[in-house]
Order: C-alpha cells, then sequence, then structure tokens
C-alpha cells in the first residue's frame, strides 16, 4: 500500500535522486520532474528558461511537493545573483502559484539553507535567530522562505522551508569533500591545502538523514509557512572534518590551510534542531559513518 504520492521537483540532483530513492524504499509513488532530458515512467522534463509547474498539478494530484531545486552555490551567486534569483525564489513563486490553482491541498517542502543565518552570534542556532546572509543566496533563500510564507498566510497552501545545514554524501560533487576528493588526486607534496584557518566550524549531515528528517517533518509537522532547521546537532571543525575525510580515503595526505577567508563563508555553524526532534528526529550517521559510505562512492561512481 502506498504511503502517499510524492512529486520531487530537481530529481536529478544530489538531494533529489537521493530522495527518489528514499521514498521508493519507504512505499511512496513517487514522481519526479527535471532539466535532465531522459524518457522514463512518472517523469517530466521540464524548460531550463521556462518551466511550466502547472502541466505538474493540472494533471496529476500529489500530497507532497518537494522542491529540490536551485543553485546552491554562495559563490555563484555573487557572479550571477540574477540566475540565482531566478532558481531560488522565482521558480519557488511559480510552483506555489501552480499548486495554488491546481493543488491547493499539496504539502510543499521548500530546501532552504542554513546561509540564512550568515555568522550567528550565538550557537547552537535557533529558528528564531537573526537573519543575517552573507551573500546574494542567502538573501534569496530568506526571499523564499517568504514566498512560502505568503501562500500559506493568504492561500492557505501547506509549506514549510527546511534550513538544510552541511549537507554531504552520495552524489554531491562540490563543496568541501568533494574539492578534496579532486586535491588528493594532484597532491604532490603530501600535503592538501585549503582556505581559511580549519578552526571554522559547520554543522554536517548526511544525506539519509537529511531524508529522514525530510519524512518526519512530512508525518508531523504542521505546514503552516514555518522554517525548520535540518542538521545532526554537532559542530566540527574544518580541520577535523577533512581529516576524517581523508582517512576514510586512505590518501595518507594531511590539510594545510591558507588563512585566506572565501567570500560568503560563515565562521561557525551549529544547529538547535529542538523542533526537528519534536517531530521524532533522531540523526543515525555519525561524520566518519557517512563519510566511509561517500569515500566508497567516490571510488566505484564517481567520474
Amino acid at each position: 500500500m502506498s504511503n502517499g504520492k510524492i512529486l520531487i521537483i530537481g530529481s536529478e540532483g544530489f538531494i533529489g535522486s537521493n530522495a527518489v530513492s528514499y521514498f521508493s524504499e519507504k512505499q511512496y509513488e513517487v514522481w519526479k520532474a527535471d532539466i535532465v532530458l531522459k524518457d522514463e515512467p512518472a517523469y517530466t522534463v521540464l524548460d531550463s528558461v521556462r518551466p511550466d509547474f502547472a502541466s505538474l498539478f493540472a494533471t496529476q494530484r500529489f500530497d507532497v511537493c518537494l522542491n529540490a531545486t536551485g543553485a546552491a552555490n554562495v559563490q555563484f551567486s555573487f557572479g550571477h545573483p540574477g540566475i540565482d534569483f531566478m532558481l531560488n525564489v522565482a521558480n519557488v513563486y511559480a510552483m506555489l502559484d501552480a499548486i495554488r490553482e491546481h493543488a491547493p491541498g499539496c504539502k510543499f517542502m521548500n530546501l532552504s539553507s542554513a546561509a540564512v543565518y550568515g555568522n550567528p552570534t550565538h550557537c547552537p542556532v535557533p529558528e528564531s535567530a537573526p537573519l543575517q546572509p552573507l551573500s546574494p543566496y542567502g538573501f534569496h533563500k530568506i526571499y523564499s522562505e517568504e514566498v512560502c510564507g505568503e501562500f500559506h498566510r493568504f492561500y492557505q497552501i501547506p509549506t514549510a522551508s527546511l534550513r538544510i545545514f552541511s549537507a554531504y554524501g552520495e552524489g554531491l560533487k562540490k563543496q568541501l569533500f568533494w574539492d578534496l576528493y579532486q586535491k588528493t588526486k594532484a597532491a604532490k607534496d603530501g600535503r592538501i591545502e585549503l582556505f581559511g584557518t580549519g578552526e571554522e566550524t559547520r554543522d554536517f549531515i548526511y544525506v539519509r538523514d537529511i531524508l529522514e528528517a525530510i519524512h518526519c517533518v512530512i508525518r508531523n509537522a504542521a505546514f503552516n509557512g514555518q522554517t525548520i532547521n535540518i542538521a545532526s546537532g554537532q559542530e566540527t571543525t574544518i580541520a577535523d572534518a577533512a581529516t576524517v575525510f581523508l582517512r576514510c580515503l586512505g590518501s595518507g595526505l594531511e590539510p594545510r590551510f591558507s588563512g585566506a577567508a572565501k567570500q560568503g563563508d560563515p565562521l561557525r555553524w551549529k544547529a538547535d534542531i529542538g523542533l526537528l526532534k519534536s517531530y521524532g528526529f533522531a540523526p543515525r550517521h555519525g561524520l566518519e559513518d557517512g563519510l566511509k559510505n561517500y569515500t566508497r562512492w567516490l571510488g566505484e561512481k564517481a567520474f
């Protein structure tokens, strides 16, 4: 018996592709949409410039829509703010307007980001913390959350925005661990150089735990336009994370830090996940366990 019908927009991306597998395992009827050209059942190809979201909701009835689209790239947003706005804000508006017109009962889950917090003054960071983004990307994620709030307030669309912290896992081909992997292939002196001091911290969350969190939200959240932290609740320095990754990779290399800061990067992140825990969530994967799975995938499938 199906647990419901879920539409995953952005089904070919990092979180989206993992969500397809996860919700299929959980006995959901999974429908997919993305800009990648492919011909398979329950899949819709979207135009990358003018995506027709209305047709998705006019022809099918979904219990849940997971928006896993967008440009999750802080550095990209500095050079291409207009594109970033379109992907992270305008498309969210278009999806919700299609739901308003054709499927007002569909739960809409917007993947936001911890980038909305910028450099928090206190950790762990609750959802009520001041929003002080350091990049256009962070501002655009705030705007997307406001759009979700707008459609709930005025049209009673059930919405929730999930502020995902430092995600990693199989399928990810960017950010810290992917960059480290690429640098190991070019290392010559037994060391790898990274930005920062190494003392910066992040709240890393493995992709399987992200999906468990999303499932808890689907089953238990109010969908009243709220924002929810999605994280492990554990704070790890970049130096420690890099060391664990290189050990899992079996590289024998050591990280070295340049001291130069990268524009838009915060100094410290640790999430307060009390709200998420109230929905029944508990992280199941420690950083080393998650990185063992990721490095195994890198050895088998990354290219």
